[in-house]
C-alpha cells in the first residue's frame, strides 16, 4: 500500500493507494499550517494500515510546503523501513487531465507561482514535454488544447482552449501516474526558482 502525501500547495492532500485504487483519503484545504496539522492527519488516515511505500510531492509549489511534506515523508519511511520516492505537482495534474480526455492531448499545467508568477509545464497526455518554467503570468501565451492548474484564473486563455479548472494537486491521482515514473524520482524538493530568503551576506 501507498502512502500519498500532497503539501506543496494550499492543502494538506493524503491518500492510500492499494493497486491503484485509493482506499482512503483527506484533501484539506488550509492555506497555511502545514506543519502543525500532517503529522496528526497523516496517524489518523494510516491507523493499523500497513505502508509499502510512501510517495511525497515535491514541487513545484510553496517552498514551505515543500519542505513540510518531504520532511515527514523521510521521517516515516526511515521509522517504517519503507522507500519514499518524489511526484511532481504538475504531474499529478497532467495525469487527472489526460484522464478525462484523448490520450495524445496536449495539456497545460499551471500553478499560482506566488509574485505574480505562473509555474507552466506541457504534457502530451501523462507525458512531460519539456521543463517546468517560472513565468510572469501576465506574459503566459498557452499553446495547447486544456490548461489545469492554480495558476488557470491568473492567466489568459486563448480561445479554443478548455479550462479544466483550478484543481489543487491531489494526492489521490498518483494512483494514476506510470508506475516506473514514480519509482524513478527521489524525493528530492523541485523548486524552480531560487527562494525568496536569502541567508545573509559573510562579513
Amino acid at each position: 500500500m501507498i502512502l500519498a502525501i500532497g503539501t506543496a500547495h494550499r492543502a494538506c492532500s493524503l491518500a492510500l493507494i492499494q493497486d491503484c485504487r485509493v482506499t482512503a483519503r483527506v484533501h484539506d484545504v488550509i492555506g497555511r499550517g502545514h506543519a502543525e496539522k500532517l503529522v496528526p492527519m497523516i496517524a489518523d488516515l494510516v491507523g493499523g494500515n500497513a505502508i509499502d511505500r510512501i510517495a511525497v510531492e515535491v514541487g513545484p509549489g510553496s517552498f514551505t510546503g515543500i519542505r513540510v511534506g518531504i520532511a515527514a515523508a523521510k521521517a516515516l519511511a526511515f521509522a517504517w523501513g519503507v522507500p519514499v520516492n518524489g511526484f511532481l505537482s504538475t504531474e499529478v495534474l497532467a495525469a487527472r487531465a489526460a484522464s478525462e480526455l484523448a490520450r495524445d492531448s496536449r495539456i497545460a499545467v499551471v500553478l499560482d507561482g506566488g509574485r505574480g508568477e505562473v509555474f507552466l509545464q506541457y504534457f502530451t497526455g501523462t507525458s512531460p514535454v519539456g521543463d517546468i518554467l517560472a513565468i510572469p503570468a501576465a506574459s503566459v501565451a498557452i499553446d495547447a488544447e486544456v490548461a489545469i492548474g492554480t495558476g488557470v484564473p491568473l492567466i489568459m486563455l486563448p480561445a479554443g482552449v478548455r479550462n479544466l479548472g483550478a484543481h489543487i494537486p491531489d494526492a489521490t491521482d498518483v494512483r494514476l501516474l506510470p508506475a516506473d515514473r514514480l519509482s524513478a524520482r527521489d524525493a528530492t524538493p523541485v523548486y524552480v526558482r531560487p527562494p525568496d530568503a536569502k541567508p545573509p551576506a559573510a562579513r
